[in-house]
């Protein structure tokens, strides 16, 4: 892929130099850099306060209860032989911070439960189902609340920043389902 996008790049600045637009190239990569990092800036308050809330639950006797409460559904996806407290309270939080749409949160906790089920995968050399049913949940990511679009749609001043709530549920419940299809049709076919 690197070399893909260095190819459009290399092609771009060649056509900009003959065509004698070289001011509008470096124009649009100084404009596209300040627009990034004023992303970042303006919704790094949004990912401190979401991360720090995911913090205090896994600190408290919450993420216990939930976990416990959230098990069943995770027995459904995953396979119980290969699950301990620790991985089922990451998964659980990791889940929820997709569900409200904070992908940042998710793919700390993501790391750590993939971390605990390596623990105890028995092919160390291998991602174990469970491992590739979790990232699977996590790219595919239902979103109940798409926080960070809809941030994202309000800075740069949508009339309706919620309006994608509704196309965004369609789309990652569409792919959700193909994709636990097909990952458990996968699971059990690799050896």
């Amino acid at each position: 892929m690197s070399k893909i996008w260095c190819f459009i790049i290399i092609i771009a600045v060649t056509i900009a130099t003959i065509s004698g637009n070289v001011d509008t190239v470096i124009s649009s990569i100084m404009k596209g850099s300040t627009a990034s990092v004023e992303n970042v800036i303006n919704l790094i308050g949004m990912m401190c306060f979401w991360g720090g809330m995911f913090k205090i639950f896994s600190e408290t006797k919450f993420l216990k209860v939930f976990a416990k409460k959230f098990s069943s559904l995770l027995y459904l996806l995953f396979d119980k032989k290969e699950l301990n407290d620790k991985s089922i309270e990451y998964i659980s939080l990791n889940i929820t911070s997709n569900l409200l749409g904070v992908g940042n949160a998710a793919t700390i906790n993501g790391i750590n439960a993939v971390k605990e089920l390596q623990k105890i995968n028995k092919n160390q050399d291998r991602p174990n189902n469970n491992m590739t049913t979790l990232i699977l949940l996590n790219t595919a990511s239902l979103q109940i609340i798409p926080t960070n679009m809809i941030a994202l749609r309000a800075l740069y001043n949508s009339t309706n920043p919620s309006a994608i709530i509704i196309p965004i549920w369609i789309v990652t419940i569409c792919s959700l389902v193909v994709g636990i299809i097909a990952i458990k049709i996968l699971n059990n076919r690799v050896i």
